[in-house]
Formats: structure tokens, sequence, C-alpha cells
């Protein structure tokens, strides 16, 4: 605009406060604090819409060094440091009858902090339980309660469930929300192929629920299904390769597929090699990158590291993971 149409759009709006303000006075006592308290009623609706917390952001990603380290795989594999937080039906047939796992996640600006742990009390039965939480910058952060139930049916199947509270911090706004997840797990001995073989499948419906208080919001649903086959070529040497497939179906703002691919070279349960990558349809939420991780094993003691390799522009740039665990 040029000085004169700044100063004669200013006069009209100057004229139109002027105009509302002489309508105001000229009402009834009672009519214009009426207008008054809807006018800041209307206010307020309009900034609690505009400070309510996406569905797409409260969709928590994986965060242990070793599935990171694969691509992002984890539906099938018995090793996960948080299961609990992928599959927790594998661990059914994990050799651990407890195991705790902690991890730290760094994302450009994010810190993202994980902890773990289940207990299989007898062969059919393991109790799991995690915490989360999510660090974007200060007044703003996530934090997740999971509680899991593994029941595992005869020697090649089983079944989870894991209930999710979370509670949601946007700067001066905080919102609670509820989630089920869902999960299977299959595995199956291959005779007579190598030294000794397992193929393994996977599959999980997540965050089945919705926000407190708010029916407009639903969390960001996904199915997901998995494969992957574990072989010793020897007792010194074993290869692991998975893959899994993605759907986000809920909300629209996440709707689409991902997928993972990876494989894992284990050295006499010492010392681990990974490398995988990620297809991601939204890299708004889920963007598509490479990684590369490690991963030793002393006595009990797990420490695995996890490396990403994204585009510059991608929000998984220089990101990387790192875990520790206890195996009991």
């Amino acid at each position: 605009m040029k000085n004169g149409q700044i100063g004669n759009f200013f006069d009209k709006d100057f004229t139109l406060y002027r105009f509302m303000a002489r309508f105001l006075l000229s009402l009834p006592l009672m009519k214009r604090i009426s207008m008054l308290l809807m006018a800041l009623l209307a206010s307020a609706t309009l900034s609690a819409q505009e400070l309510k917390i996406p569905a797409q952001e409260t969709a928590m990603p994986v965060i242990d060094a070793q599935s990171l380290g694969m691509g992002g795989v984890t539906m099938a594999s018995v090793q996960d440091a948080h299961a609990l937080f992928n599959n927790a039906a594998m661990t059914a047939f994990t050799l651990h009858p407890m195991r705790l796992s902690a991890s730290y996640y760094g994302q450009t600006e994010f810190d993202y902090y994980g902890l773990s742990g289940y207990w299989r009390f007898d062969r059919n039965n393991t109790l799991q339980i995690g915490w989360r939480q999510y660090l974007r910058e200060k007044g703003n952060r996530d934090s997740a309660l999971d509680l899991g139930y593994t029941r595992r049916l005869g020697e090649e199947f089983s079944v989870a469930a894991v209930a999710r509270y979370m509670h949601l911090k946007r700067y001066a706004e905080e919102q609670d929300a509820l989630a089920l997840d869902l999960a299977a797990g299959w595995q199956h001995p291959i005779e007579g192929w190598s030294h000794y073989s397992t193929v393994r499948l996977g599959a999980k419906l997540s965050n089945l629920g919705t926000m407190l208080g708010d029916s407009e919001l639903s969390l960001p649903m996904e199915m997901k299904v998995g494969a992957a086959l574990e072989t010793f070529f020897s007792d010194q040497h074993q290869l692991t390769v998975g893959c899994d497939l993605g759907y986000y179906f809920s909300p629209a703002a996440v709707r689409g597929f991902q997928a993972a691919l990876g494989a894992e070279y284990n050295l006499m349960q010492l010392i681990q090699l990974r490398a995988g990558y990620h297809v991601g349809e939204r890299d708004a939420y889920y963007p598509s990158f490479g990684s590369v991780g490690a991963g030793i094993r002393i006595l009990h003691i797990r420490v695995d590291f996890a490396y990403l390799i994204a585009k510059k522009s991608s929000l998984l740039h220089n990101t990387y993971s790192i875990s520790f665990g206890l195996d009991f």
C-alpha cells in the first residue's frame, strides 16, 4: 500500500470502531453487558481452538537404538529394548524372564526419554510397565505411562494388550488422553535349514482411544504388521532380517503408509552390527531415513547406539539414539 492508502485504511477502520461504540452506548445497560460477555466468550472460544493440540502431534516415535538401527523394524523382533512400546506380544518368546531398559533419543530440538521393563512370572504370563517423556522446549512436553499384559497361547502364538495414559502440555494448555494397543505374535522354527532358524510374524493396532474432555480430537491410530527371519549359521554367527509395513488411518492429517527394512548381524552374542531403511509417506510426521547401529552385550548389560541418515531438510537430520539395559 502507498502512504495515502494506508491512511485511508486506518481512517475507515477507526470509523467502524466509532460506529460500533456509538451503537453499544445507545443500547440499554443490560444489553450492553450481555453483548460484551458474548464477545468475550467468543474470543475465549477462538483462543481455545487455536491452542488445541493437533492429534498428529501425539504420535510417539520409536526411540530404542536396537530398532532404529534396523530402520525402525519393531513388529517381529524379540530382542527389542522396549518391546512394550513396539510389539508387547513378542516378549512371550524371549529367553530372559526379566528385562529393564532405558533410552535417550535426540532429534534436533526434541529430547525423548524412555524407561520400561517386563517380568514373565510364569511360562505364559508377562507383565510390563513403561514411561516416556518428550521434551520439545520449555513449557512444551508430553509424557506417557504404559501398562501391558502378554499371554502366550501354546508354543507359537501370543497376544498382548497395552493401556496408555498420556499427559500433553503445550505452553498454557494441558490435555490428557487414554489409549489402548492390541498386539499379536507368532513364531515357528524352520527345520533342516542352516544351523537353526526361526520365522516370526507380528501385528499391532495402536492408539485406540481419544483425548479426554474433547470429543473432536482423536489419536493417530495405526495398523502395523511385520515379519522377521532369525538364522544361526553356527553358534557364533547369527543374522536377523526383518520388515514392517504400517498405515496411519486416522486423522486425515497423518493418513498414509510407512515401511521399514533392516538387518542385524550378531557375533557370539557379544557384538551386534545393524543397518536399515525406513520409507515414510508424510515427511512432517514420519519421514524417510536410513540408519546404522551397533550394540554390545557384556554379561547381563546391554548398550546400543543408532544414528539416522536423513536429508538436511528432514526433521530427523543428525538424530541418534542410545539405549541401556539389564537382562536377568
